[in-house]
């Protein structure tokens, strides 16, 4: 053999469309495809401050970082002590940037003490009414554009600067507001175009009420106000956290609009399928855009009767979810401290410059956008309409195109063969031996052939001679394997598709049923799992394997049905058929389009398709011109005996070569359909290169950008409610996309043995470490879990929630203290909780040791927190002699405040004397409707609840003195309304907010007919109220509770000095702070993998039944 001919096999070995190098090259693109996304997804490294003077307009890292430090010192929620000293210290901030400014005009501060508002927020079947009172801190600074009516319409920036009880706050939303005071800062010195507004606000955490209670600001609302701002039609961004950490990411946009202000930032991080996941409920969360979005936000300048919602953006931290809302959600937990300052301060920067200078204005132009970056550096844009034109003439033109070309291959290849005018080649034999041991069947792009064992029933059917008198069990059987043969060449991309979709289904159902959790602490087991099952099913199921016994000839083929099909015709064969899949996703694509505007989740379906439709034309333009031609095969039959004893290769395998023994091999020869001898065919070996570099990368591409944001979103929120199955639905449709594009390749050149068993191990490995249980240090094994790798650890713990129940019942004469029963309740994972947690807390050992029953059920969890189960135990009563739970009790203040002098005789009903709170209450009528009026007074606190038997249909709140005790009726139909747009019809509960402490909260009620008509026999739970205040109930009985809540903490009050000095009252009293003993314990004896975060808005909720 001459050296030009061992260069040339060796060529063809290296880049032939052969299973090692298709193998090599599917492996090589995937791991770059992995690593080069894994590498990208980091956080920068903060600019240099010349830097950031010279390019940022002067924004200044470290002071923010200053600031985020002040205000992420200890938990401070808006029912909080600690949450006045942020908000005086974001007000001297404020003042002292403006004094640095030089600007006063320009410049407006508005320390917002003064707007009330009311509204409803629905959760399932409940509807909840609130009443607040706001204290946002309001900045405006006027932009330099000419006057003009109506004026241009304002940019609004947002943030909250609250935080939840059991965290300190830096990423929610801690960074967010030192973010808007670098905002405030620049645009001090860099005069906008347009007005910028920044709503600084206060509550978010309890129902978004700072973002509700902005709505309500005279500067919004009151058109001839002389500081109305114009909100109609403008664009805003939200900033907020939800993880901790990591790289934020432009999760959620209105429409195209706000969206191209995204288009210049550095390092963009955005997908439109978060939005889309974020509406389907996959990701469990509030945020001030849902408020900024209603329908009747914002009046118009010209028409206050006309209203329509802000555009805008949301932009956050979702990293980490597992210490979002727990005392890991701080500055030394922060993932990447500075760094993630940074990445948010330069996104929000760069998109709030654009937003704010930008001289179009054009309120009506709401085009949805599609969005998504490409390696944190590339932002794609486009509109939606522009995708469903795309949609739409993909599933009209691609068809056409590819049916004309195939039409014209046919006729190409049919003159070709007429012009040559002569038979087909006389094809040469290929050995066994020159075969590599896991080709499959024919060959494509030479002209050799494949060797298939057959039995010697296979020979002698396959050789039968026809005649007329052959039996009709031979004919059918013959049609019958025609047919088949067919079947399973245009069926096995369905069956193969089919067939992984079951097998990761049945996954799902693994992970669910034996180790739920294990995405919790370990994402990369559930993904390694899922995704080389793709594959191996794939592999198996397009070619499946056919073990020969003889080491020499040992051929892992496809089924015996296939392998009479040429390579590369296979190969399109395939292709065609993941068109076909293809144009239904874009089908359906278009639909959603079209009926529910969801057009962004399924853009990966339009990528593939038109990729997948190149494929097919390159290959159909390549058929034109004779590149690898369909080959017809001819079958020449050898005994094994003379195959394995011709290794000189000086025999020649033909037609006659006699057959011995039972086992037959065939070798298939390839001949060209067109007429073409092979060796004149052009050798495709550039053209099955370039359609994989085209056809698999960019689909691996988008799909990983997918992953890498969706599964950090999800894989946490199982302790939030979210069900598993959702979870495991996710890395699974990710991994089946993701091995989408190989199918054409594992049906025409199987998976190499080598790297099939290395995925085959990977999966085995990972579904056991998964499943099977396992004891020692090195799984992170707790005693008493029995199932695979344990889920949690410090790096991921598990979340439980706190509440406290202090349960007044009043005594027998009515006049005396209240008796209490005391219940601490955590909520979470039940077998977690009640096997792992509970057994470690002194309280509940010392309940269960005192008789008192405690155990875990999910009857009575919140709905939006599904699979979650209320494990509680008393921790203290008062009717039970020697019952010792004192230490429990929780403290409201160690100072009783003078409440006004109440006359019980005066009310229906009276709260018993307590230390918690004062609250009274009697029928009253309204413009002829009855109802009744509640006065509560809590104790060193600043927010309360209503909740009601049977819902009531109208409410009215206001505030006054404590000191106070008569309130004239309002009969003014319009204070009994709510926000516009959050309106309803009844109500279960009532959520008071007031910002002064000491204050009384006045609530008037009107009962629903329903009600008075439903309800005409008294609950038999209310028949101790009954007898304790038969003087008052009439033939119908309204019930329900009073109840205040508590959030602050010793150890989270640690640096405030509320003992010796305390923040005044506005009766200049001193009040000490809150104590929660039974929060401290669980904070105390928590597991390491363990944490704890709130239930609701306070971490203790005193309450006491009414009857009128």
């Amino acid at each position: 053999m001459s050296l030009a001919d061992k260069i040339r096999i060796a060529s063809a070995r290296t880049t032939g469309f052969l299973t090692a190098p298709v193998t090599i090259l599917l492996a090589l693109v995937y791991i770059v495809v992995v690593l080069s996304i894994l590498i990208t997804d980091q956080l920068s490294t903060v600019p240099s401050p010349s830097i950031l003077k010279s390019i940022y307009g002067n924004l200044n890292v470290t002071e923010a970082f200053q600031d985020l430090h002040i205000l992420a010192a200890r938990p401070h929620p808006y029912h909080s002590h600690a949450n006045d000293v942020v908000r005086e210290y974001l007000l001297q901030r404020i003042n002292d940037i403006r004094l640095q400014s030089g600007l006063r005009d320009e410049f407006i501060i508005d320390d917002d003490i003064s707007t009330n508002g009311s509204w409803t927020s629905s959760f399932g079947s409940s509807n909840f009414g609130t009443y607040f009172e706001g204290n946002n801190i309001l900045v405006k600074i006027r932009g330099a554009a000419e006057p003009s009516n109506p004026p241009l319409p304002a940019v609004l920036f947002s943030a909250h600067f609250d935080c939840v009880s059991t965290a300190a706050g830096a990423t929610d939303d801690g960074i967010g507001i030192a973010t808007l005071l670098q905002l405030i800062q620049y645009f001090s010195t860099h005069p906008p175009h347009r007005t910028v507004l920044f709503n600084i606000n206060n509550g978010e955490e309890d129902g978004l009420n700072g973002a509700h209670i902005l709505l309500e600001h005279p500067w919004i609302q009151n058109t001839s106000h002389p500081e109305y701002t114009n909100l109609y039609g403008s664009s805003f961004l939200n900033l907020e956290g939800a993880g901790s950490g990591g790289r934020p990411l432009m999760f959620r946009a209105t429409d195209l609009g706000p969206v191209k202000s995204w288009r210049n930032v550095d390092t963009p991080h955005a997908n439109i399928i978060s939005a889309e996941a974020f509406n389907l409920g996959l990701i469990r969360s509030s945020t001030d855009y849902s408020v900024y979005t209603s329908q009747f936000a914002v009046p118009s300048p010209l028409d206050s009767t006309k209203f329509a919602p802000l555009r805008g953006l949301d932009f956050a931290f979702y990293r980490g979810r597992s210490k979002y809302h727990t005392k890991y959600d701080a500055i030394p937990y922060t993932d990447g401290g500075d760094k993630a300052l940074w990445a948010m301060l330069n996104p929000a920067s760069t998109a709030a410059i654009a937003l704010a200078n930008d001289p179009d204005a054009s309120p009506d132009v709401t085009e949805k956008a599609v969005f998504f970056e490409l390696f944190n550096s590339v932002f794609i844009l486009f509109r939606l309409t522009d995708f469903l034109t795309f949609n739409i003439t993909a599933l009209i033109v691609g068809p056409i195109v590819l049916i004309l070309l195939a039409v014209s291959e046919s006729a190409l290849a049919r003159s070709r063969a007429v012009k040559r005018q002569r038979a087909t080649f006389s094809p040469s034999v290929v050995r066994p031996t020159e075969l590599e041991t896991e080709s499959s069947a024919s060959q494509m792009l030479s002209p050799g052939g494949t060797i298939v064992e057959e039995s010697p029933s296979e020979h002698e059917e396959a050789h039968t001679p026809q005649n007329e008198n052959e039996s009709t069990w031979i004919k059918v059987k013959r049609r019958f394997g025609a047919s088949s043969r067919v079947l399973w060449k245009h069926g096995r991309f369905w069956i193969a598709l089919s067939t992984t979709i079951g097998a990761q289904i049945a996954l799902v159902l693994g992970f669910i049923n034996l180790n739920p959790f294990v995405v919790y602490g370990f994402p990369s087991v559930p993904i390694l799992s899922s995704g080389t099952l793709s594959i191996l099913v794939l592999a198996l199921v397009l070619s499946p394997p056919l073990i020969n016994k003889n080491p020499q000839i040992l051929i892992l083929s496809r089924a015996p049905t296939t392998t009479n099909v040429p390579a590369w015709a296979s190969f399109r064969t395939l292709l065609i058929h993941a068109y076909i899949f293809s144009w239904l996703l874009v089908l359906l694509s278009t639909v959603s389009i079209m009926q529910f505007g969801l057009g962004g989740i399924l853009y990966m379906a339009s990528a593939y398709n038109g990729l997948t439709w190149f494929a097919a034309v390159v290959c159909g333009v390549a058929g034109c011109f004779g590149v690898a031609e369909t080959a017809e095969l001819k079958v020449v039959e050898v005994s094994r005996d003379d195959v394995t004893g011709q290794e000189d290769e000086t025999a020649e395998v033909n037609e006659r070569t006699p057959l011995v023994g039972r086992k037959h091999l065939r070798i298939v020869k390839n001949q060209s359909k067109a007429g073409t001898d092979s060796f004149e065919n052009p050798h495709p070996y550039v053209l099955w290169i370039l359609v994989l570099l085209i056809y698999v990368p960019i689909p691996l591409i988008l799909v990983s950008h997918m992953a890498i944001f969706l599964i950090p979103s999800v894989n946490q929120t199982m302790i939030d409610g979210s069900p598993a199955v959702t979870v495991y639905a996710v890395i699974s449709l990710l991994s089946l996309i993701a091995s989408l594009p190989t199918i054409p390749f594992l049906g025409a050149r199987r998976v190499h043995r080598y790297l099939f068993w290395m995925l085959g191990i990977v999966w085995v490995a990972c579904t056991a470490l998964a499943w099977i249980p396992w004891s020692g240090t090195w799984s992170g094994g707790v005693e008493g879990f029995e199932g695979g790798l344990f889920p949690f650890s410090e790096d991921a713990p598990l979340k439980v929630f706190f509440q406290q129940k202090v349960e007044l019942t009043p005594s027998a004469n009515g006049i005396d203290s209240a008796t209490g029963r005391i219940v601490t309740t955590l909520t979470g994972a039940a077998p977690f909780v009640h096997d792992l947690i509970l057994p470690s807390i002194p309280s509940y050992r010392h309940s269960l040791a005192s008789g008192r029953p405690g155990g875990c059920s999910d009857n009575d969890v919140d709905e939006r927190k599904t699979g979650l189960a209320k494990c509680s135990w008393e921790t203290h009563n008062s009717s039970i002699a020697f019952f010792d739970g004192l230490s429990m009790v929780p403290v409201a203040s160690e100072v009783i405040v003078a409440h006004a002098n109440t006359n019980r005789t005066m009310w229906d009903w009276a709260s018993s004397t307590n230390q918690w709170f004062e609250a009274h209450a009697a029928s009253m009528t309204f413009s002829g409707n009855s109802g009744a009026r509640f006065f509560i007074t809590g104790n060193n606190n600043r927010a309360c609840r209503l909740y009601f038997d049977h819902a009531v249909e109208k409410f009215h709140v206001r505030t006054i003195n404590s000191t106070q005790s008569d309130v004239q009726v309002d009969d003014d139909e319009a204070s009994w309304g709510v926000q516009r747009g959050f309106e309803s019809n009844h109500y279960d509960m009532l959520r008071l907010w007031t910002r002064t402490w000491g204050m009384s909260f006045v609530v008037d009620v009107q009962w629903s007919n329903k009600s008075e008509s439903s309800f005409s026999e008294m609950d038999p739970t209310g028949a101790a109220h009954q007898n304790a205040f038969s003087a008052y109930t009439e033939t119908t009985a309204h019930t329900g509770r009073v109840a205040c809540e508590w959030a602050e903490y010793e150890s989270g009050m640690v640096g405030m000095g509320l003992s010796t000095s305390p923040a005044p009252s506005p009766s200049e009293e001193r009040i000490s702070g809150g104590k929660i003993p039974a929060f401290e314990e669980v904070l105390n004896y928590l597991p390491k993998w363990a944490t704890v975060s709130k239930l609701t808005d306070g971490l203790v909720e005193v309450e006491e039944k009414f009857v009128l």
